[in-house]
């Protein structure tokens, strides 16, 4: 058996310097190489080599992502360049470390030394060189200006180059990625500290979950997708057409059945499906549906709305904000009204306004959009909403009303609206906005944007004030769908 270990590593050792699929069992000859892990090390060393410069890798947790890109990789790259400058961020210092460690660790080993003579560092075979760092935040390659340093992200780089920044999971947990805070410091600390390090040949390579749309990935590739290639490989296939051209699975089938068979993944599932739509899937929000399911709506078309519609009152809910920058919070605003037991939305809208443009805007909707004398137009008195309700008041004849601020959280409220929606009771009118209000609905809170939520719960207090009641639905039944 040791013969037959000693005989294939041999083999290996012929590529393993040029080729990191060849590599990764050559350092480690119990290293199970599956068909992903060839895939992953093909993009690194593609990154390396120039192909590509930014490189994303979406994988299930204990697939062996972080041993090829973060402690592999960093190692085989200094051997065939020991002028690179590499740093490594995690969510925690002290993980960046660890991997930190484990690359040294390699570098140490007679293998390595075998195929990269170079490359070695300070103490190693119990040889000490002078003036080269090597601790668990940065080493230095002895004879040469490359060096690998690892930080927690939100630490300094101040003073350091970067050929390749590795990312590791900038998020510890849902918990983190779910705060808009946290989510927006981790971008303060990628756009001010690591892209200021970076330079014209810089490649940057990241790995994380996609908890959330508005994370670090999902902010990036809506500035700069072209720049990026992704590698998005789930734990049980959803379907052939996914990109994924070498991909040997069937639609259902796990990605490691050895190790993490189908039965325990859908028991995963189970546990906590927008867990392991995310952690699991790489999908930020669950097909169909976090807390409330896309087909738990239900639909009707305008001309068939039109014949029913008796001269109910409109009531129109809005969610405040003014500003011009596309980056903060827009306003909302939705139409609805009741007819029997049901609550219909006739439109929905979001507009990006200073206050004096939004005090012309807010008039004009409501007059296209079904304003009668029997209207009420609701807005939540917060910060914005106070002196918007104070303005519209005082310009104009329009029925403003202050709904009551509420006292829980989001999501404990569209909890408590899920029932009527899952009951059929709130319909959409056919219109261009149903796509953008089902997704930010049924994405939430892993959407970027919340106002929709608030303005549905708000609809749903103010028009069914017991949601359990018995549904009227005797005139209507026939057009919805």
């Amino acid at each position: 058996m040791l013969r037959e270990l000693e005989l294939r590593r041999r083999f290996l050792q012929l590529d393993a310097a040029e080729n990191f699929r060849q590599f990764l069992p050559y350092i480690n000859t119990s290293y199970d190489r599956q068909w992903f892990h060839t895939e992953i090390a093909d993009q690194c060393q593609k990154l390396l080599d120039g192909q590509i410069t930014n490189l994303m890798v979406f994988m299930p947790p204990q697939h062996g992502k972080s041993e090829i890109v973060s402690r592999q990789f960093p190692a085989w790259a200094l051997g065939r360049d020991p002028d690179l400058k590499i740093v490594g961020c995690s969510y925690s210092a002290d993980l960046a470390q660890q991997f930190s460690r484990s690359i040294q660790r390699t570098i140490d080993t007679a293998e390595y030394g075998a195929i990269f003579p170079l490359t070695t560092l300070n103490g190693s075979q119990s040889k000490a060189t002078r003036g080269y760092l090597r601790n668990a935040d940065q080493f230095e390659i002895v004879g040469y200006k490359g060096f690998y340093k690892s930080v927690g992200v939100g630490g300094s780089l101040t003073g350091t180059p970067v050929d390749i920044a590795i990312i590791d999971d900038p998020v510890k947990d849902a918990l983190e990625a779910y705060s808009a805070t946290y989510r927006e410091r981790i971008w303060e600390w990628y756009t001010s500290v690591l892209v200021t390090r970076l330079h014209n040949k810089s490649r940057q390579l990241f790995i994380m979950t996609r908890w959330h749309e508005d994370d670090l990935a999902g902010r990036i590739l809506e500035r700069e997708a072209d720049k990026w290639t992704v590698l998005s490989i789930p734990a049980i296939r959803e379907r052939l057409d996914d990109g994924n051209a070498s991909d040997p699975r069937n639609v259902g089938e796990a990605l490691w059945e050895e190790r993490h068979s189908l039965k325990r993944l859908r028991q995963a599932e189970g546990r906590s499906p927008r867990t392991f739509a995310a952690l699991y899937q790489q999908h930020p929000s669950i097909e169909g549906g976090n807390i409330i399911r896309r087909d738990w709506f239900k639909h009707i078309k305008t001309a068939e709305f039109n014949r029913i519609y008796d001269r109910e009152p409109i009531v129109f809910f809005l969610d405040t904000a003014y500003t011009d920058k596309t980056d903060n919070d827009p306003t909302g605003i939705v139409a609805t009204c009741k007819i029997g037991g049901d609550l219909y939305i006739t439109h929905a809208h979001k507009v990006l306004m200073r206050f004096p443009d939004l005090l012309r805007f807010i008039p004009k909707y409501a007059n296209e959009h079904g304003y009668t004398r029997n209207s009420s137009i609701r807005i939540e008195p917060k910060a914005n909403g106070i002196s918007v309700i104070d303005q519209l008041k005082e310009v104009t004849g329009l029925n403003i009303v202050s709904t009551p601020s509420p006292k829980d959280s989001k999501e404990t409220r569209l909890y408590a609206a899920s029932p009527v929606v899952e009951s059929g009771r709130v319909v959409l009118v056919d219109g261009a906005w149903n796509e953008a209000f089902e997704d930010e609905i049924c994405g939430f809170p892993a959407k970027p944007h919340d106002e929709y939520v608030d303005l549905l719960g708000y609809a749903i207090d103010y028009h069914i004030s017991n949601p359990f009641k018995p549904i009227n639905k005797a005139r209507t039944a026939s057009m919805i769908y």
